[in-house]
């Protein structure tokens, strides 16, 4: 069955004229909403109203409301900052949310964004989070400053008034994860893959080019599971492969993929359009990503196609083997290096039986919560 975010993205974007006999359940609408793609279930409540079953149609405006006001509010606080940077000389590279959702989307507020994404040089990231400082811009996190020592970006800011966080990257990935080690993300390369944004002083703002970002966009969204939230950069790539096709320079996105971590998550994210009909991948980039597509192998594709569609696409069913912790073991595991009958076979069912340490599986404060928990239960 096609999950509910996905009929709503064929609705939405579809470029055939045939619309398909669907009407979105409880769940379905629920968990559209809890995506954030409110916006376009309201889009299409206004061209198709029986889609949508009655007494919903308040809901869906109210989100479709609460995204144009916050999409406001954050592009209001980034050109505050991209003023000031404007001033002291800092060239900005817009990333995630803040990128995609002015270049590629219909408006911008149907793209969901948690926070403002910039990219700085490193010699000028002390002058530009000045600048947010006098904002009245603080750092705040739950990890310790030593956390964001080597990290892509340094502690997150927060405007204790405006409701909005921002993170400051000096790179796209850590240097020392497989994503890091990608060619096409290395500084001299990202200077040279970006375009400038039009409506800033020439050469301050600029945003990654469309190759670059389909690629980055694959990576990331493939490099830490996601759950709610997880359909959007689905999404992002969509509208990049639809948008920009006939100008899309594969060469310089397989030479790109040559990095074998670069071509397994770019071909997740190609081989699920496809699933659903709505990517047709060209014969010519089949056959340059095909040793991402080997390394995935084709049962743990189907296997990963359905973690999506079961977990990202359509909320979460609690059963056996299905816990958070489980399914990253089985993202991370099927995505990893190695010869896909190995993973499966040997990789899969130790790290499921036995899962490592970072999943906190068996970490004391889990049981303790889990205890408490029970007790709370109990006692009622």
């Amino acid at each position: 069955m096609t999950p509910a975010t996905i009929q709503l993205i064929r609705l939405v974007f579809d470029e055939s004229p045939r619309i398909p006999p669907v009407l979105f359940d409880q769940d379905g609408l629920s968990w559209i909403l809890d995506s954030g793609l409110g916006p376009l279930l309201w889009h299409l409540l206004e061209r198709y109203p029986e889609r949508i079953p009655p007494g919903h149609a308040e809901y869906v405006k109210a989100a479709n409301l609460l995204a144009y006001m916050l999409s406001s509010e954050t592009f209001d606080r980034l050109n505050e900052m991209l003023d000031r940077a404007a001033n002291i000389g800092c060239q900005v590279t817009l990333l995630k949310g803040v990128s995609v959702a002015q270049q590629w989307y219909p408006e911008r507020h149907w793209r969901p964004m948690r926070d403002i994404d910039v990219l700085v040089n490193a010699r000028d990231q002390p002058r530009f989070e000045k600048q947010l400082v006098e904002l009245g811009y603080r750092q705040k996190s739950n990890y310790p400053p030593e956390f964001y020592v080597s990290h892509q970006h340094s502690m997150p800011f927060s405007h204790p008034i405006k409701n909005c966080w921002v993170e400051v990257h000096t790179a796209l990935f850590r240097a020392d994860t497989p994503a890091g080690q990608i060619s096409a993300f290395k500084a001299d390369v990202l200077r040279k893959a970006r375009t400038g944004v039009a409506g800033h002083a020439p050469g301050n703002v600029w945003r990654l080019s469309d190759e670059l970002q389909l690629v980055y966009t694959a990576v990331h969204w493939a490099t830490q599971l996601t759950l709610v939230g997880g359909i959007i950069p689905i999404l992002d790539s969509l509208l990049i492969l639809r948008k920009s096709r006939d100008r899309l320079d594969w060469d310089w996105i397989l030479e790109a993929c040559r990095n074998n971590t670069a071509a397994r998550h770019l071909w997740l994210m190609l081989s699920y359009l496809e699933r659903h009909g709505l990517y047709d991948i060209p014969r010519d980039i089949r056959h340059g990503l095909r040793n991402g597509r080997r390394v995935i192998g084709s049962i743990g594709q189907k296997m990963l196609h359905q973690i999506i569609d079961e977990n990202m696409a359509a909320r979460r069913q609690e059963r056996l083997f299905n816990s958070v912790a489980m399914i990253t073991v089985q993202w991370e595991t099927l995505l990893g290096d190695g010869v896909p009958i190995h993973k499966l076979l040997m990789q899969l069912p130790w790290r499921m039986l036995f899962p490592p340490r970072e999943t906190g599986r068996y970490h004391p404060a889990r049981h303790w919560r889990r205890l408490k928990n029970f007790l709370t239960r109990t006692l009622e």
